[in-house]
C-alpha cells in the first residue's frame, strides 16, 4: 500500500497526517509502520477522511481514535497552506475529528512558515483521583478516548512508567492514556503516550490533550478560570480552561505549527 502524507511539527509534537484514503480497519496498521521510522520522524498519525457533518472542511480520524489537538492544528494548518493563506492572515478552519462531538474549530494565524493555532478542546467527561499503585491518590482526568494519570515528576522512573502504562491503561477501559510527569505548579511537563490499537507508548515532546487535562484539574482545584503555559521538551503550549457553575466549561490550547515535509511510503 502507498500512503501519501505530510509531517508536521507541532511543538515538538512530530505528526504524521496520511492525506489519502485508508480504509479505518488498515489504519492502525500503517500508522505503526510509520511511527517504526522513529519519534524524530513520527510520534503520533492521523488519517484524513471525508467529513459527514456539515461544515466540516475533513474529517481528522486519529490512529486510536483519540481526540488530538495538536493534530488538529497540524490539519488546519495544512489546509491554510493549500488554500494560500498569506502571511499576517487569520482563518477559521472547521474540522470533524475522532474523539469529539461536533465541529471543532482551529484558529490559524500564518507568521511567515509557521503558524500560530488555537483549538477547542473536548470537554472532560470526569476529573477524579484514584490510587494507580503505592496507595497514593492522582488526578485522572478522562477525555473522550483518553485518560491523563498526573504524577508529581519524581512518582516514577521513566522505565516504570513504560513498564506499567500498559496494565493502567487496560484497567482504566481507555482507548489511550497518558502519564503526565509535572512540577507542582504545572509549569513543566514530560507525557508518555499509550495508544492500545498500536501497542505504541511514546514520550511526547509536546502533548496538547494532556496540557488541556493540566488546565482542567487546575481550573478544578482552584475553583476558577486557569491559564497556564506548560514547557515541554519541544516547546511551550499555552491552555486556557474555564470554570463556571461548578465545572470546567471551556477549554483552549495553543501552540506553534511548521510543515516538515510532503511525501509517500509504501507499507508492506
Amino acid at each position: 500500500m502507498l500512503v501519501q502524507y505530510a509531517r508536521l511539527n507541532p511543538t515538538g509534537n512530530m505528526t504524521a497526517i496520511v492525506t489519502n484514503s485508508v480504509p479505518r480497519a488498515e489504519q492502525p496498521r500503517v500508522a505503526a509502520r510509520l511511527m517504526a521510522r522513529g519519534c524524530d520522524f513520527a510520534e503520533q498519525v492521523g488519517f484524513l477522511e471525508a467529513a459527514a457533518l456539515p461544515g466540516a472542511r475533513v474529517r481528522l480520524q486519529m490512529m486510536g481514535g483519540e481526540f488530538c489537538g495538536n493534530a488538529s492544528m497540524s490539519t488546519a494548518a495544512l489546509l491554510a497552506l493549500k488554500d494560500g493563506l498569506a502571511d499576517g492572515a487569520e482563518a477559521v478552519c472547521p474540522l470533524e475529528v475522532s474523539g469529539a462531538e461536533g465541529l471543532v474549530n482551529c484558529r490559524i494565524r500564518r507568521e511567515g512558515e509557521s503558524f500560530l493555532g488555537t483549538v477547542e478542546m473536548p470537554l472532560p467527561e470526569e476529573i477524579s483521583e484514584a490510587e494507580l499503585f503505592s496507595g497514593t491518590p492522582f488526578p485522572l482526568v478522562r477525555f473522550p478516548g483518553i485518560v491523563h494519570a498526573i504524577l508529581p515528576e519524581d512518582a516514577l522512573s521513566p522505565e516504570e512508567a513504560q513498564t506499567r502504562i500498559p496494565a493502567l491503561c487496560a484497567a482504566l477501559n481507555a482507548d489511550a492514556m497518558g502519564i503526565l510527569l509535572t512540577d507542582r505548579e504545572f509549569t513543566r511537563m514530560r507525557p508518555l503516550v499509550y495508544v492500545r490499537a498500536t501497542d505504541s507508548a511514546v514520550w511526547e515532546r509536546g502533548c496538547g490533550s494532556g496540557t488541556a487535562a493540566l488546565g482542567a484539574c487546575a481550573a478544578a482545584k482552584r475553583g476558577r478560570d486557569a491559564e497556564l503555559a506548560v514547557r515541554q521538551s519541544g516547546g511551550t503550549i499555552r491552555v486556557r480552561a474555564t470554570w463556571r457553575d461548578g465545572g470546567v466549561r471551556r477549554i483552549e490550547i495553543s501552540g506553534r505549527v511548521v510543515l516538515e515535509e510532503t511525501g509517500t511510503a509504501e507499507i508492506l
